[in-house]
C-alpha cells in the first residue's frame, strides 16, 4: 500500500488503486443491497451486472479521452461512493417495512446508486490502459481488485461499519487529495458527511425504533425491544421474536404429543423452543445458533448442516423461517434433511413450523408447501402436518399419529388453537402433493419462490424491467468493436458472469454466508485473474473454459456439502483461464477486451440469478455454458 501512495501519479499504479476502490465499494454496496432487498439473492446478479455494464461503458468512453480529465475522475470517486451508500439506505423510505421491492424499482435504484461510481471507475481504466500493454493493464487491474477484496474481508472480520469500509476503499487516493489544495477541503467535507450521516441513514433503512444494529455472518441484524419482548430482523425479515408465544407453543408441544420422551432434544435456531421444552422433566436440550452476537451462552455456535454430535437426538426442532431465499431455503433441502436424519435415533422426530396462510394459499404458497412436503417424504418414511397457528411439519421413520393433546399445560394451544382446527383442514394438509418437485442446492427453493412471487405480484412491471435492462446491456454490447477477439472475450465474460453467480448461489445454498464472505469469493476469482495474466501462452481457451465450467459446476452441484475451499479453488481456476485468454489475444486493444469482458459478464450475471438458476437449475446451466464455448471454439477453428 505504501508503494501505491508514493507512486499514485503513475498510470499503472492508478489503475491498481482504482481497482482496489472498485472491488471494495462493490462488496460494500452488495452487502447494503442484500439488507434493503430482504436478502433476496435474485438481485445479486442484477446488482453486479449493472456494475459491470456501467464500468464497461466507461472503459469504452474513456479510451479516447485526454488524460487531463483524470484528476477530476479520481476526485469524483469518494463523493460518488458516499452518494451510492446513502442512496441505497434512503430507498427504504419509499417502502413499508418488510415490503417486497419489485424488479423495476430494483433496477432503478441500482442504476442510480452504483452506476455513476462504476462508470467513472471504468472511465479511468479506459483513459490509462490505451498506452499500456494488455498484460500490464489487465494484470494491474486484477491485482488491485485482489487487494481490494482482501482489505474488505479484513474489515468484515473486525465487524467494521460499511461507512468506515468506504474510507478504506478510497484510502489509496488520499495522497491525491493532499497534493491538490483545491480539493482538500471538499474531500474533508465529504468524509465528515460520511460519518455524520451514518447513524441517521440507518433510520432511513429501518424507519422504526430499534435498539441496535449488528453486522452478522448471514446479514444485517436489527434488534427491536418492546417491553419484555425482543425481536430480531435479519436483512429486514423477521428472524426471531419472543413475542411469538402461540406459534412456539404449537411448534413444540404438537410434536412432543407424539410420544413420551425422556432423552435428548436439539433446537436449531431457538425462537422460544428452549423455554417450552424446559417443561418436560428428564429431557436434555441442546441448541444451535449461527450468529454468536445474538446467542445465549448455552448455545453451540456452529453450522447446523455440518454439526456432528457425540449423541443422537430423539427430537429435533428447526426454528428457521420461510424458505424465501437460498440462505433460508438450505434448511429444507434433501441434503439437510438427510443430515438431520443421520443425527437422530431410529424413532426420532424432526419438526418445524412455517407460517403458511391458514385458510387460503396463493399459487406460490401451494407450490412452496408441496416442494417442502415432497422433499420431506423423499427422506423420511412418515410425515404428518398439523395446520394450526401456522403449519407444523413432523417427519420420522416410525409411524406418526393424529394425536394433538399436549402433555403439559399450555396457554394458547389447548384452549384456542387445537379446537379451531377441523378434521377437513388436517386431511387437506396431509394430502399427497399433486406435483413432486424436490428442493436441492443446485435449484434452490428460495430462488424459485422469489422468482414466482416476482412474476405473481409484479407481472407487468417485471416484463418492463426486463425489457429496459436487456436494452441497456445490448446497447452497451453494440458499442463494442466487431472482431473475433472481442466476440471470444465477450462470450468468456458471459460464461464467467454466469459461473461466478452460480458459484455464489451454490455457496449460499450450502453455507448461507454470502453477506460476510462475498469478498472471499471475489478475492479467489481476482487472484485467478492475476495468475492468468502471468501465463505466456494459452491455446484452445474457449474449449478449455467450456469444459471446465461444466465439470466444476456439475461436481459442486452434486456434492451434498462441498468444503468451502473447493468454491474458492473453483473460482481461482476460472479466473486463471479468463486471465490467460485476455493476454493470449494480442491484436485487440486492452480497453476493448476489458469492455467486452464486462458487458458479457453483465448479461450473464443478470440472467443467471433471475432466470437461469431458479428456473432450470445450475447443472443444466453449466451444460449450456459448455455448449456456448465449444461452439465459439469451433467457429474460430474453421
Amino acid at each position: 500500500m505504501q508503494f501505491i501512495f508514493r507512486n499514485i501519479d503513475k498510470p499503472t499504479i492508478i489503475i491498481a488503486a482504482a481497482a482496489i476502490a472498485s472491488t471494495a465499494v462493490q462488496c460494500i454496496f452488495l452487502r447494503e443491497y442484500l439488507a434493503v432487498f430482504s436478502g433476496n439473492e435474485l438481485v445479486v446478479g442484477v446488482v453486479l451486472s449493472i456494475w459491470l455494464c456501467a464500468a464497461g461503458t466507461g472503459s469504452i468512453k474513456g479510451q479516447n479521452v485526454s488524460g487531463r480529465f483524470l484528476p477530476i475522475a479520481l476526485t469524483a470517486l469518494l463523493p460518488l461512493a458516499i452518494f451510492g451508500l446513502y442512496c441505497i439506505r434512503a430507498s427504504r423510505l419509499f417502502f413499508s417495512p418488510g415490503e417486497l421491492i419489485g424488479p423495476l424499482p430494483v433496477i432503478g435504484l441500482c442504476v442510480l446508486s452504483e452506476a455513476p461510481f462504476a462508470f467513472v471507475n471504468g472511465y479511468i481504466f479506459g483513459m490509462l490502459s490505451g498506452n499500456n500493454q494488455t498484460r500490464n493493464s489487465y494484470g494491474l487491474e486484477s491485482l488491485g481488485a485482489l487487494i481490494g477484496s482482501i482489505l474488505t474481508y479484513i474489515c468484515v472480520l473486525f465487524y467494521l461499519k460499511n461507512s468506515i469500509m468506504i474510507l478504506f476503499a478510497i484510502l489509496p487516493f488520499f495522497s491525491i487529495f493532499l497534493k491538490r489544495k483545491s480539493i482538500i477541503f471538499p474531500a474533508i467535507a465529504a468524509m465528515v458527511l460520511l460519518f455524520c450521516l451514518n447513524d441517521i441513514s440507518m433510520h432511513w433503512k429501518y424507519p422504526f425504533s430499534f435498539s441496535g444494529i449488528i453486522y452478522g455472518r448471514e446479514g444485517e441484524i436489527v434488534r427491536i425491544n418492546s417491553g419484555s419482548d425482543s425481536t430480531y430482523m435479519l436483512n429486514g425479515i423477521l428472524y426471531k421474536s419472543t413475542a411469538e408465544k402461540a406459534i412456539v407453543e404449537q411448534a413444540v408441544h404438537i410434536p412432543m404429543a407424539q410420544r413420551i420422551v425422556h432423552g435428548n432434544a436439539l433446537v436449531i435456531f431457538d425462537k422460544g423452543h428452549y423455554s417450552e421444552l424446559a417443561l418436560y422433566p428428564g429431557l436434555h436440550v441442546d441448541q444451535i445458533e449461527t450468529e454468536p452476537k445474538i446467542s445465549s451462552h448455552e448455545s453451540i455456535i456452529t453450522a447446523p448442516e455440518t454439526y456432528k454430535p457425540e449423541k443422537l437426538y430423539d427430537m429435533i426442532f428447526l426454528g428457521a423461517g420461510m424458505p424465501q431465499t437460498a440462505a433460508t431455503g438450505r434448511y429444507y433441502t434433501i441434503s439437510f434433511f438427510k443430515h438431520i436424519k443421520s443425527i437422530m435415533t431410529d424413532s426420532g422426530i424432526f419438526s418445524f413450523t412455517l407460517p403458511f396462510s391458514e385458510n387460503y394459499m396463493s399459487h406460490s404458497e401451494k407450490q412452496q408447501f408441496e416442494i417442502i412436503q415432497s422433499t420431506l417424504k423423499n427422506v423420511f418414511k412418515n410425515t404428518l402436518v398439523f395446520p394450526g397457528a401456522g403449519f407444523t411439519f413432523m417427519a420420522s421413520d416410525v409411524p406418526l399419529h393424529a394425536v394433538w393433546t399436549p402433555q403439559v399445560k399450555t396457554r394458547y394451544l389447548a384452549s384456542s388453537i387445537i379446537p379451531a382446527v377441523s378434521a377437513e383442514r388436517i386431511s387437506a394438509a396431509n394430502m399427497q402433493p399433486l406435483h413432486v418437485r424436490l428442493n436441492t442446492a443446485q435449484q434452490p427453493l428460495g430462488l424459485l419462490m422469489g422468482f414466482t412471487i416476482w412474476i405473481e405480484q409484479f407481472e407487468k412491471t417485471a416484463s418492463v424491467a426486463a425489457g429496459i435492462f436487456l436494452t441497456i446491456i445490448l446497447l452497451s454490447i453494440f458499442t463494442l468493436p466487431k472482431n473475433r477477439g472481442v466476440f471470444s472475450m465477450g462470450t468468456t465474460g458471459f460464461v464467467t458472469g454466469v459461473y461466478s453467480i452460480a458459484l455464489m448461489l451454490l455457496y449460499q445454498s450450502a453455507f448461507g454466508l454470502l453477506y460476510s464472505r462475498v469478498s472471499l469469493l471475489m478475492m479467489s476469482l481476482t487472484s485467478g485473474f492475476v495468475l492468468g495474466t502471468l501465463m505466456k501462452r494459452l491455446k484452445h481457451y474457449d474449449l478449455l473454459i467450456g469444459l471446465y465450467c461444466f465439470v466444476s459446476l456439475g461436481l459442486l452441484s452434486l456434492m451434498a456439502y462441498p468444503p468451502a475451499v473447493l468454491f474458492y479453488c473453483a473460482n481461482i481456476l476460472m479466473g486463471v483461464l479468463t486471465g490467460g485468454q485476455f493476454v493470449a489475444i494480442k491484436k485487440t486493444p486492452a480497453a476493448s477486451l476489458y469492455a467486452a469482458d464486462l458487458c458479457g459478464g453483465a448479461l450473464g450475471m443478470a440472467l443467471c440469478s433471475t432466470v437461469l438458476a431458479p428456473v432450470f437449475g445450475i447443472i443444466a446451466v453449466a451444460g449450456w455454458l459448455c455448449v456456448l464455448k465449444v461452439l465459439t471454439w469451433f467457429s474460430h477453428s474453421i
